[in-house]
């Protein structure tokens, strides 16, 4: 993405498969530049990073830092062993394999016996998560640990030999510390709720078979495993309690409070929209492809299939599907209706928002038709049955889709997509419903996945497009000869990270923490308080007559600030180096001279005279 946003050609570069994703910014615009300026710093690797904000911000964004909670992050030791670049590629290779192979590992320990549908649900998630692997940058390694945790606690309650629940303590505290170091509440706490749900639902389903499980060991274990988790995390909350109060403070992310029913039930059952689907075919009600639930919603057939199978087949149903089941339908009511706020502030829900709760609906999902699959193969449709499920299932997701479509005109853009996904939806029920057909069910399903999907994120060599760009050469240099000087960006909200990805000091930008100090000199009565106190872009920009100071709300994350590179107050803070992404013409009016000159990049770098 580098290349195309400094020099408007396609990516080339390093480029092996597949072209990257411009919506894809989380990772391009702020994670890649935060992780370069965290290694090109003296010493590297701080804790405190101005760059991104003030404290200890760099322990908030999942990025390597020189500080003990790293021994926990194995994803992060790439950066300290090899170069940057492989230290990255390792980074990524990490959190992949380790998506896939850990819901695995985990259904597993719940007792799946088929190994192929555990690689199944691995890469089911995988494959879902594409288009959210790095929107938050954590949520891979979050997803990861929470499995391993997950089935670390199931053996707490299993387990007979002391080795082994040894092994297992050791496992759930290490992986522990990493998940919440992903310091992402609204997903981990979703994540938290399932895990209790599944935890439950297992111990239970084992008491009703008369298998062995000790709860009250089982329940120790586990508040002593979080006891020692927290323990071995007390330095790091001493240190970052400061940066973390600021956060609190912050209009987002720190005052933002759900109180639910901020999604459809389209949706919230977007997943069956999402076949094929291209930021060109994204439905109407979405601002990005990246906002949709790419995850196939099959739970609704599988709770119909299993009542099917307990009143007319009298079929015994696990307490861990009725669990499941259960936790599914809470966090979707969540999502679909508000609900009183003091039952949110109670489960801390209020701290969630209805999006994130696709992080544990999604491989709940996941769980429920893997253990179905793997659990019930007798025969439980006739074939009148079956296809009297699929037409009704079919005829419901067809009203969905029309219903959605009353909201706005061209609420689907491509009707060829919207087409060819309810097809590929009414195939998957009709495979999941056929006793014959159903084992085709999970390759027809990653199928698709695949075909829909598995070129959205691309694959490359070196991070060349932005190391070997001129801009970020240029920049460099200048820096490496004027290091303590800072530096501020105009008219451009990638340039500012071109210049943080250097290590140069740049005063705005993106931060993870609000730089308050910064801010309130150009807003001394706190006016402005909700534009600019939040996690996001600050964007400069030149005023629009001779002294005007302004701040303006753009978005969420992203707002302006009006101000004369000129202005005293940057000269006072040692701010020498203005970068626009066109020439100045009153530059020399405000003391500055032009200092480099990039065409094909679009910079142009001044200096203070």
């Amino acid at each position: 993405m580098w290349e195309e946003e400094l020099s408007q050609r396609k990516a080339s570069k390093g480029l092996l498969f597949f072209q990257p994703q411009p919506i894809r910014t989380d990772e391009w615009l702020v994670w890649t530049p935060a992780a370069l300026s965290q290694a090109r710093q003296i010493p590297p690797f701080p804790i405190e990073n101005p760059n991104l904000g003030p404290g200890r911000a760099p322990l908030l964004l999942n990025l390597p830092v020189a500080y003990y909670t790293t021994w926990f992050r194995p994803q992060l030791w790439g950066f300290f062993i090899l170069d940057f670049e492989r230290g990255f590629s390792f980074c990524w290779m990490a959190k992949i394999f380790a998506l896939v192979l850990a819901p695995a590992w985990f259904l597993r320990q719940l007792g799946l016996h088929s190994r192929g549908l555990a690689l199944f649900s691995g890469l089911w998630i995988f494959l879902s998560l594409q288009w959210w692997l790095s929107s938050p940058a954590m949520l891979p390694e979050m997803i990861v640990t929470w499995t391993i945790c997950t089935g670390c606690a199931i053996q707490f309650f299993k387990q007979t030999s002391s080795w082994r629940l040894a092994i297992a303590f050791s496992v759930f505290v290490y992986c522990g510390v990493n998940f919440v170091l992903c310091s992402y509440p609204p997903a981990q706490i979703p994540l938290l709720y399932l895990m209790a749900t599944i935890v439950a639902g297992f111990v239970l389903e084992r008491r009703q078979v008369g298998e062995f499980c000790r709860v009250k060991r089982g329940i120790l274990i586990v508040g002593a495993a979080v006891a020692t988790v927290t323990i071995v995390l007390v330095p790091y909350w001493i240190g970052i309690r400061p940066t973390l109060d600021l956060v609190s403070h912050t209009v987002y992310p720190g005052a933002r409070r759900s109180t639910g029913g901020a999604l459809s039930i389209f949706q919230l059952f977007s997943g069956l929209a999402s076949f094929f689907q291209t930021e060109k075919a994204v439905p109407a009600v979405y601002h990005n492809i990246t906002q949709p639930s790419h995850s196939y919603p099959l739970w609704p057939a599988v709770v119909a299939a299993l009542l099917v199978a307990r009143f007319r087949q009298r079929l015994t149903i696990s307490p861990l599907f009725v669990a499941l089941t259960v936790l599914i339908f809470c966090l979707s009511l969540y999502s679909i209706v508000p609900l009183p706020t003091w039952l949110l502030r109670s489960t801390l829900l209020s701290f969630s928002t209805e999006h994130s709760t696709q992080f544990a609906i999604g491989p709940a999902n996941v769980f429920l038709t893997c253990l179905f699959l793997d659990r019930y193969r007798v025969p439980m449709f006739t074939k009148r049955g079956a296809l009297a499920a699929v037409a009704g299932f079919s005829l419901g997701i067809a009203l969905l889709f029309w219903t959605a479509s009353l909201q706005k005109p061209n609420f689907f853009p491509d009707r060829q997509q919207i087409v060819l996904s309810f097809g590929s939806s009414v195939a998957l029920l009709a495979l999941f419903f056929s006793q014959r057909r159903r084992l085709l069910f999970p390759v027809t399903l990653i199928t698709l996945l695949v075909l829909s999907v598995g070129t959205v994120n691309p694959v490359m060599h070196g991070l060349s497009p932005l190391l070997d760009s001129e801009g970020f050469r240029v920049v460099d240099k200048i820096h490496t000869a004027d290091p303590t000087a800072k530096w501020v960006v105009y008219h451009d909200l990638a340039l500012p990270e071109l210049v943080k990805a250097t290590g140069a000091p740049v005063l705005n930008g993106f931060k993870i923490v609000p730089d308050l100090d910064f801010l309130h000199r150009f807003d001394p009565r706190r006016r402005a308080n909700f534009v600019y106190n939040r996690y996001g872009h600050l964007v400069c920009e030149l005023p629009e007559y001779p002294g005007e100071i302004a701040f303006r709300f753009v978005a969420g994350d992203y707002y302006i600030l009006y101000l004369s590179p000129g202005d005293s107050d940057l000269r006072e803070m040692g701010c020498r180096y203005v970068v626009l992404s066109d020439v100045w013409p009153d530059a020399e009016l405000h003391g500055f001279s032009l200092l480099q000159k990039i065409p094909e990049e679009r910079i142009c770098v001044y200096r203070q005279q």
